[in-house]
């Protein structure tokens, strides 16, 4: 129960940030957004990790040092400051379906460089995400 209560809060978190990009992308380039939302993001991780798991700062290995260090520069400079010019040209209603088409990648890179089979029900994941893009992406167009 407290996994559901933990990814709820996450999505509620990043769906109530969205709107708070875009609202603040308005006044501020979106280069110094990205920049103003990672160092507060690095300020709060550090004092939650601080706080709820010090013990395990030190037992990280050097192999998962180096692939959160390689995440955390993909997924947020370079990953947020795209995210943020989409919000920033498309508005949160276009561009966050486009976010969330991440398992699309996320299935094929498993597929192809980790050698995981590509099951049925993610095959049809992989569908309805792909069909909920194209009425995402089909419908009229609103101008941000």
């Amino acid at each position: 129960m407290l996994a559901i209560a933990l990814a709820i809060t996450a999505a509620l978190a990043w769906g109530f940030s969205a709107v708070l990009v875009r609202m603040g992308l308005r006044d501020t380039p979106t280069a110094l957004g990205t920049l103003i939302s990672l160092v507060a993001g690095l300020l709060v991780t550090g004092v939650l990790v601080a706080i709820l798991q010090p013990a395990e700062l030190l037992d990280a290995s050097r192999a998962a040092v180096l692939l959160f260090g390689i995440v955390g520069i993909l997924n947020f400079p370079i990953g947020r400051f795209f995210n943020y010019m989409a919000m920033s040209r498309l508005g949160v209603g276009r561009s966050t379906p486009l976010l969330a088409s991440a398992p699309l990648f996320a299935v094929a890179v498993a597929v192809l460089f980790t050698g995981e089979p590509l099951q049925p029900a993610t095959a049809l994941g992989i569908a309805l995400i792909l069909g909920g893009l194209y009425v995402t992406l089909s419908g009229p167009q609103t101008t941000p």
